[in-house]
């Protein structure tokens, strides 16, 4: 019986599927440290961060990324009941691309429900799978193509333009305060 009422009670939890890639170095060597096709759970409060650092979640063992790369952290809005994520740029050194949007150093953005993010020669597809939990989430790290990121790339970039051909700013796309702000506040 107990069994019965854990299956009901049990929460679905969100998960952010990653492919990663390194194209020109094997997978192995760059993400020594990522247990590959492992879920891992984290609590809704806690940041993944991804970088050089032994101290980060995912470890990049390669000059080309930064001690602190990025960030992607969970949170939810005053509108929906389902956790959201964001995705913040932590290098001073490398731009940081999501779908074909750049983000500088400490900029953030909402993460799309499909996401190539790129930097350096490093590409990541990430896709989330929707859960209720509001309480945790999971990360599935996994070896990826290069083919797969590059083709979903373009594709995205040409649905956006044609969702927004007359527009001057992409909402997805960050806003630089103090150089930008006022410009699509006025129009």
């Amino acid at each position: 019986m107990d069994s019965v009422s854990d299956s009901l009670t049990q929460e679905n939890v969100p998960c952010l599927f990653i492919s990663v890639c390194h194209p020109g170095e094997k997978e192995e060597d760059v993400f020594s440290f990522v247990k590959f096709n492992e879920p891992r759970t984290y609590e809704a409060h806690e940041i993944v961060t991804f970088g050089r650092k032994n101290t980060c979640n995912v470890q990049l063992n390669h000059g080309r990324a930064s001690r602190l790369q990025f960030q992607i952290e969970a949170f939810l809005t005053a509108d929906s009941s389902e956790l959201q994520f964001e995705i913040k740029n932590l290098s001073n050194r490398f731009t940081l691309s999501i779908n074909g949007h750049k983000l500088s150093y400490l900029q953030k953005q909402l993460l799309p429900g499909k996401s190539v993010i790129q930097f350096t020669d490093f590409q990541f597809y990430l896709e989330q799978g929707g859960g209720d939990s509001v309480s945790k989430f999971e990360v599935v790290i996994k070896e990826g193509s290069p083919s797969r990121c590059l083709v979903t790339s373009a594709r995205y970039r040409s649905q956006i333009e044609t969702s927004f051909p007359n527009c001057q700013h992409d909402p997805r796309e960050p806003i630089e305060v103090g150089e930008d702000l006022d410009q699509y506040m006025l129009s």
